[in-house]
């Protein structure tokens, strides 16, 4: 009868021998991936050989355990670290990293971080899900963020099956998409103008640049000169955008946009090769829009001096993105929904159609075919 194999990650008997005068110890042991190797120490005795052995067998053993691993009383604290070490290793972009970070150190630790994952029922995260109905945006985004967490603990075979699958899906709230008109725009970039002549904010010129490519606000300040501008050609190339690292707090260029969609080449209007041309005149950094130091400049502080340049106006609460709307609309409308989705870098068209576009009032006209109903048979 066959011998059977030593369990997994043990090691068989250890015979002692002296070699050329040299105690040794040695013995068969079964590694991680399951292939059996031997091991030998040698001592200033046989038994001390044999100390020595056994002491390199743990060591060796120790590399390949599972100790690394979740358990069932792991906690959902230590789930939530574990998967964002996985989002790191897979180079998560740094705003989607950031906003997941934010779900689980804001609401889902101090929910339900202290659970160990076999006390995560479906009825436990359920409840702590609906919690959180009354914004549904951030009941949405800390459901997603658990769903794939859970994922995690039951690949590592804490958990046998993922709680949050059977809790009760978060509806998405539909939005009516409204566009500003275009003299509103227009307006807007008067009071821009006005604010840039006593700050450092560039407003104007940065808004030309979303109203005439639709780009986000990160990607509207990442360009660079010798890279991304071809002004003989009228192209700007979009492939990248700013955002903040999710470690340090600090400052970056991304070399990619939000998604792969997003890497895209675009025709400038002559309105804004004219501006860019005149500042390409008197550039004196690599970036389009530096910061008064010379690095690149925050879009949260841009954001920051778009909503003061509109404090006591008409048009506060209205952001970039409204300047996005309003071109995804207009191409809509002149030159349909692809032209719309290929200029803003969607995925799909999808995200276009439910959150960039103003759809026109649908009329039904039956009047007429209606109005015989009325009429007499006489």
């Amino acid at each position: 009868m066959a011998r059977p194999p030593l369990v997994l990650e043990t090691w068989g008997s250890i015979r002692r021998t002296t070699i050329d005068g040299q105690p040794i110890a040695y013995a068969y042991f079964r590694d991680a991936s399951g292939r059996r190797r031997q091991m030998q120490r040698n001592g200033r005795t046989e038994a001390n050989a044999e100390q020595n052995l056994i002491k390199a067998l743990k060591s060796k053993l120790a590399e390949g355990t599972d100790a690394d691993l979740l358990s069932p009383t792991s906690s959902v604290s230590e789930l939530a670290d574990k998967w964002l070490e996985e989002l790191r290793l897979k180079k998560t972009v740094a705003g989607t990293f950031n906003t997941y970070r934010n779900s689980i150190q804001s609401r889902i630790k101090p929910g339900i971080g202290s659970l160990r994952l076999n006390e995560a029922s479906v009825p436990r995260v359920d409840r702590f899900i609906k919690s959180m109905l009354a914004t549904p945006a951030i009941a949405r985004t800390a459901r997603t963020v658990m769903l794939q967490m859970f994922a995690l603990a039951v690949r590592q075979g804490a958990i046998g099956k993922n709680p949050v699958t059977e809790t009760m899906p978060v509806p998405a709230v539909k939005n009516v998409v409204k566009v500003i008109a275009i003299n509103h725009i227009h307006r807007m970039r008067e009071l821009f103008a006005a604010y840039d002549e006593t700050h450092t904010s560039e407003l104007s010129e940065i808004s030309m640049l979303i109203m005439s490519t639709g780009a986000r606000t990160g990607e509207g300040l990442a360009p660079r000169w010798e890279q991304d501008v071809a002004l003989d050609r009228g192209l700007l190339r979009i492939c990248g955008t700013l955002s903040t690292d999710p470690d340090t707090g600090k400052l970056f260029r991304q070399d990619h946009p939000k998604s792969e969609a997003g890497q895209r080449g675009l025709m400038l209007p002559a309105t804004a090769v004219q501006m860019l041309t005149e500042r390409r005149i008197n550039a004196h950094f690599e970036m389009v829009f530096p910061s008064s130091t010379g690095t690149y400049r925050w879009p949260a502080n841009t954001r920051r001096h778009w909503r003061e340049a509109l404090k006591g106006s008409p048009y506060v609460g209205k952001t970039p993105r409204d300047f996005r709307k309003a071109i995804a609309t207009h191409l809509d409308q002149t030159l349909g929904i692809k032209a719309a989705q290929s200029q803003l870098g969607h995925e799909s068209e999808e995200i276009t159609t439910t959150y960039y576009l103003e759809r026109a009032e649908q009329v039904s006209d039956f009047a007429e075919v209606i109005e015989t109903m009325f009429q007499s048979n006489g």
